[in-house]
């Protein structure tokens, strides 16, 4: 991933905030002078232009006040993301449809996750077991038996 998270972000959630408020005080000053309709239509396209763009920023925003993003699903892959020095990473596990819009994930074993995770990952297997327990029922979180065929750990 060459996903980053710089100042510039920071001061397009500042500089959108603004806008908001500017825009949701001139439609309170339409409102104050009798014009409603305007007042209100202005007032209505900053609630859902801002809603807009703040569902549309969730997870950079997460990623800044935490450090981390729970994830989201690509295609047959949850995605788990940090942010590191700026740059996002991520690591991907597979998901299993399993009906009616559910997915179970599933983790590698201790072995083969120590074999394959990204350096970053390795040694932070159970911290991220708990924070995808934040999302996934338990019951839908499968660890898969280490493969045979899985290099031992380098250490």
């Amino acid at each position: 991933m060459d996903d980053r998270i710089g100042n510039s972000f920071r001061s397009l959630i500042a500089a959108v905030c603004a806008l908001a408020v500017l825009a949701l005080a001139s439609a309170f000053a339409l409102l104050a002078r009798g014009e409603v309709v305007n007042g209100t239509a202005l007032a209505a396209a900053t609630y859902f232009l801002f809603r807009l763009f703040w569902r549309s920023t969730q997870r950079k925003r997460e990623l800044l006040r935490r450090g981390y993003f729970i994830g989201r699903r690509v295609g047959t892959h949850w995605v788990y993301e940090e942010l590191r020095g700026g740059e996002i990473v991520g690591l991907e596990l597979p998901l299993e449809y399993v009906g009616q819009g559910e997915y179970d994930i599933h983790v590698p074993g201790e072995r083969d996750w120590s074999a394959r995770a990204p350096e970053w990952a390795r040694a932070r297997r159970e911290e991220i077991i708990v924070r995808l327990l934040a999302v996934f029922k338990r019951s839908q979180l499968h660890v898969d038996p280490d493969s045979a065929q899985a290099p031992p750990a380098h250490g």
